[in-house]
C-alpha cells in the first residue's frame, strides 16, 4: 500500500535535497577524502607468500602499502584531512581554493613517492621473484583527478558570486 503522504510531500524532500548538494566540489571534496583513505587498505604491489620477492623487508607481509614507508603515511594523511577539512569552507572560497591547491600538490607527491618506492621495492626483488601492481594505484590518480574538479568548481562559484557582486 503505498502512503499517499509521501506521494504529497516528495517533491519538497526532492527540494530540500538538490538545494543540500547544490555544490558538487564538496562531493568531489569527499570523494577524494575516501580515495587518499583507501590508500591505507589498498596495496601498492603484490606477491604470493611463497614467492622468493617477499625476501625484500618491505614485501615480507605480501604486500607493499602505504605502511611500509613513512612518507607514504604522512602524504596519505595529510591527503585525508585537507580534502575533508576544505569540504567545511564553503563559506571562505578563497581560502577552500588555496587548501585545494596544497592537497593537489601534496597528491601529486604522493603519488611520486608511491611510483619511486615501488621502483625501488621491484629492483630489490631477486630476478626469480614477481610482483604484482596492485589496486593502490588507482586511489592517488582518483585523488588528484577528484581535486582538480573541486578546483574547477570553486573557481565557477567564486566567478558566479563576482558576477553577482557587479550586478548589484
Amino acid at each position: 500500500m503505498v502512503s499517499y503522504e509521501i506521494l504529497i510531500f516528495a517533491p519538497f524532500y526532492i527540494f530540500s535535497i538538490k538545494n543540500m548538494i547544490q555544490r558538487i566540489q564538496s562531493i568531489y571534496l569527499l570523494l577524494a577524502s575516501g580515495a587518499f583513505g583507501s590508500l591505507f587498505a589498498l596495496p601498492l604491489l603484490t606477491t604470493s607468500a611463497s614467492d622468493t620477492a617477499t625476501s625484500v623487508p618491505q614485501l615480507a607481509d605480501g604486500n607493499l602499502n602505504v605502511f611500509d614507508n613513512i612518507g607514504l603515511i604522512g602524504l596519505s594523511g595529510l591527503g585525508v584531512a585537507l580534502a575533508f577539512a576544505a569540504i567545511f569552507l564553503y563559506k571562505n572560497r578563497n581560502l577552500q581554493g588555496k587548501i585545494t591547491g596544497v592537497s593537489l600538490v601534496i597528491s601529486v607527491l604522493l603519488l611520486a613517492l608511491a611510483v619511486f618506492t615501488a621502483q625501488m621495492v621491484r629492483t630489490a626483488v631477486p630476478p626469480t621473484g614477481s610482483v604484482q601492481f596492485g589496486l593502490g594505484w588507482v586511489a592517488p590518480v582518483a585523488g588528484i583527478l577528484l581535486l582538480w574538479l573541486a578546483g574547477k568548481g570553486i573557481k565557477k562559484d567564486e566567478k558566479l558570486v563576482k558576477s553577482m557582486d557587479r550586478l548589484r
